[in-house]
């Protein structure tokens, strides 16, 4: 299917696949949407979250989605709306449960993904969510909460 041709429907399902893809740990299906000299930014401090700051290249991002999974299991996530410019930009809300592994804590994150395309590939992908929270799970309160 050409992206040119497909539905905002078919972005998003796309979308899902790849997200519960990523939740059970197969990160090389979303690295297949990426130019090989793409950017990946995930907002937020490395020192807090190791998988936080820039990365550049399909390697330096399959190493920030692993570090991701080192700390937190994404219990579910679901994309609750897709806009795209085609062919150019798109732009995904969404919100996941995420549960740090070291704590059990669990909270509901929600966000939102800007992607610049160039020949139906990501060149740019940013993400922008709630870090602090999410640095928040790695001190549970003993009740499985930030």
């Amino acid at each position: 299917m050409k992206y040119m041709t497909m539905r905002r429907e078919d972005f998003m399902a796309i979308c899902r696949d790849i997200y519960a893809r990523r939740a059970r740990g197969d990160v090389e299906a979303g690295l297949a949407l990426f130019h090989d000299n793409a950017t990946y930014r995930m907002m937020g401090s490395r020192a807090i979250i190791p998988a936080a700051g820039l990365r550049v290249g399909k390697a330096e991002i399959r190493e920030a989605w692993k570090a991701f999974d080192v700390d937190f299991e994404i219990v579910g996530f679901e994309v609750d709306d897709f806009v795209v410019d085609t062919p150019r930009m798109s732009y995904m809300s969404w919100h996941m449960t995420l549960c740090n592994r070291g704590t059990g804590a669990l909270a509901e994150v929600e966000g939102v993904d800007r992607m610049k395309w160039q020949d139906h590939k990501i060149t740019e992908w940013t993400r922008y969510f709630d870090t602090a929270l999410v640095a928040a799970l790695g001190q549970s309160d003993g009740h499985g909460e930030p």
